[in-house]
């Protein structure tokens, strides 16, 4: 038997990655010492090693673990660190977006006067978009703005806070959500949202879970209240389960 052998805890203390996380590389069949001591433990070779310093380093620059297993067993490396790099990319322009809008702010505040609403709401915005959706959603929901118009898009935002009421008084009467009034109701908001996302399921599904993370009342400025949701929730949970 040529070279040094390690047990576990003496390559997790020389490496300084956790035993819990060697073992994980072990389960999902990233890192998987073939060799065991008499006891039945396992025992990592001088090829065990170099293969977990390069899962180390290619995680460093946050490529999923799966993506680590595919390229080390023969996978193309290049596309996948230039996927990752187009991914950084995309977060670095959200943030520089963001950062533009705070330096306005911070700009205004030593001059001594107060950053505007429209910067303050500008900024808010850019934190919400950098973190709920991606540039693609982005592009997309301003190609849409674009197309509806200022009067198109307030016509939309018009359309979804009457839906917005309807569900609430629904709610407030405990209208049952399987009713066809209330199923009707559901596809008309989900209409509306489809609107205002050019038909993008995509960023429908985003829309949806930054009112989920941020909550209603945040997410919509006001449009759509917690109880009105939940109910549209409700509503939906029902027409999904009896579409045949």
């Amino acid at each position: 038997m040529n070279g040094r052998r390690w047990k576990i805890g003496e390559l997790a203390t020389a490496t300084g990655v956790t035993v819990r996380t060697l073992r994980h590389f072990d389960q999902i069949g990233l890192l998987c010492p073939v060799e065991r001591s008499a006891a039945g433990h396992r025992v990592y070779t001088d090829d065990d090693v170099r293969r977990l310093y390069r899962i180390l380093a290619l995680r460093e620059l946050r490529l999923p673990l799966g993506e680590i297993a595919e390229s080390l067993d023969g996978g193309d490396l290049q596309a996948m660190i230039r996927r990752q790099l187009e991914q950084v990319e995309r977060r670095l322009d959200a943030q520089r977006a963001l950062r533009r809008r705070l330096s306005g702010i911070a700009e205004a505040l030593r001059e001594a006067r107060e950053p505007s609403i429209d910067q303050l709401i500008e900024t808010m915005e850019a934190m919400m978009q950098a973190r709920h959706f991606t540039p693609e959603q982005l592009a997309r929901f301003e190609d849409r703005h674009r197309e509806l118009g200022q009067e198109g898009l307030a016509d939309r935002l018009r359309q979804l806070a009457a839906l917005a009421a309807e569900a609430l008084a629904h709610a407030e009467r405990g209208t049952d959500p399987a009713e066809p009034a209330v199923q009707e109701l559901a596809r008309r908001w989900t209409e509306a949202v489809a609107g205002l996302a050019g038909g993008d399921r995509s960023a429908m599904s985003a829309i949806y879970r930054k009112i989920d993370t941020a909550g209603p009342e945040t997410a919509t400025k006001g449009l759509l209240s917690a109880p009105a949701w939940d109910y549209l929730r409700r509503a939906f949970a029902v027409g999904f389960a009896t579409r045949p």
